[in-house]
């Protein structure tokens, strides 16, 4: 008896570290003057770089699993963000993105994500969650839940695009779940936040 529920309780742990290792926590900040990036980095794609794409956008990526149609994936992101300039208007927009199933095709794995030049529309999925315009003399803070049910794909992204704004302290958490059905641990777990 003692050996059975011995048994159960290593398979309960192996369970917990198995699905601890499906979270990754990644951080970022940045930068932004008239629409060019100052200043910025993180725990992303090549030592935290910032990448300007032809649709004004600028992201950060981060390699989050191998491509899985059987999971989703829970993302959170939460940040600091004022005026550059306090005196002059700021515009901030920040997206959640993902790599497409497409993208994932392809076979690049965790050596690259979808960079500029590639095809914004076929490879890049994107979520606006917040959209400022005005002047913002006093530090704001944001943060937000996101879940893609779908699929879970391998590159997840911090988007941002405007004018005169920091953003600082900033920190992305990309969790793949089991399931997208409504009775799935994923869909619990997503509710539940």
């Amino acid at each position: 008896m003692k050996k059975c529920a011995l048994l159960l309780i290593l398979a309960m742990l192996l369970v917990a570290v198995s699905a601890s290792a499906q979270v990754r926590n990644d951080s970022f900040y940045i930068t932004v003057g008239a629409g060019n990036v100052l200043e910025g980095g993180g725990s992303g794609f090549n030592d935290g770089e910032w990448f300007v794409y032809p649709s004004l956008w600028i992201n950060e990526w981060f390699y989050d699993h191998p491509f899985d149609p059987s999971r989703g994936k829970i993302i959170h992101i939460e940040f600091d963000w004022m005026a550059y300039d306090p005196a002059c208007p700021t515009n901030i927009t920040v997206a959640i993105n993902w790599s497409t199933a497409e993208w994932s095709a392809l076979g690049y794995g965790s050596t690259q994500p979808p960079l500029p030049g590639a095809d914004e529309a076929l490879y890049i999925m994107r979520s606006p969650v917040l959209y400022q315009c005005g002047t913002f003399p006093q530090m704001q803070h944001f943060s937000t839940d996101f879940t893609i049910w779908t699929y879970n794909p391998e590159w997840v992204s911090v988007d941002v695009r405007g004018c005169n704004f920091v953003i600082a302290n900033g920190t992305i958490i990309h969790d793949c779940v089991l399931g997208t059905e409504s009775s799935s641990w994923g869909s619990i777990k997503a509710n539940y936040r």
